[in-house]
C-alpha cells in the first residue's frame, strides 16, 4: 500500500495535468470564439440597412449593391472581369453560377451569400 506522501504526490501530479488541460481547452475556446466572431462579421455585410431592405423588397442584389457603390456596369465589369452586357443581363434576371457570384461579391465587397439569395 502506498504511503501518504506518495498518494499526495500522485494527486498533485494529476491536478497539474488537469490544470494544463484546462489551460489548453481555454485557449482553444478563445480561438474558436475569435473564429466565430470573424465569421459572423463576414456574414454581416458592410451595407446600409436601406440597401438590404431594397434587396429584400425585390431589387436585384447586383444592381442595388452596384448603385450603392456608385459604380456603372462598365466600372463593375472592369473590376470583376465580367462583360458589362453580361452584368446587365444578370441584373435583369439571367441566372449566374457560383464562380460568377464570387467574382461579383469580391468586386462589390460583400459576402457571396448576399448575391445568391
Amino acid at each position: 500500500m502506498p504511503s501518504d506522501d506518495q498518494f499526495v504526490y500522485s494527486l498533485e501530479l494529476k491536478i497539474l495535468d488537469l490544470e494544463n488541460l484546462v489551460k489548453t481547452l481555454e485557449k482553444r475556446i478563445d480561438e474558436l470564439e475569435a473564429k466565430q466572431a470573424s465569421a459572423a462579421q463576414m456574414a454581416q455585410p458592410d451595407v446600409p440597412e436601406d440597401v438590404l431592405r431594397q434587396i429584400e423588397m425585390g431589387d436585384h442584389p447586383i444592381r442595388a449593391l452596384r448603385q450603392y457603390r456608385l459604380m456603372t456596369q462598365k466600372e463593375l465589369s472592369a473590376k470583376c472581369g465580367i462583360r458589362a452586357n453580361h452584368i446587365s443581363a444578370m441584373e435583369r434576371g439571367m441566372p449566374f453560377g457560383l464562380k460568377t457570384a464570387k467574382r461579383l461579391a469580391e468586386a462589390l465587397e460583400v459576402p457571396v451569400g448576399l448575391l445568391t439569395r
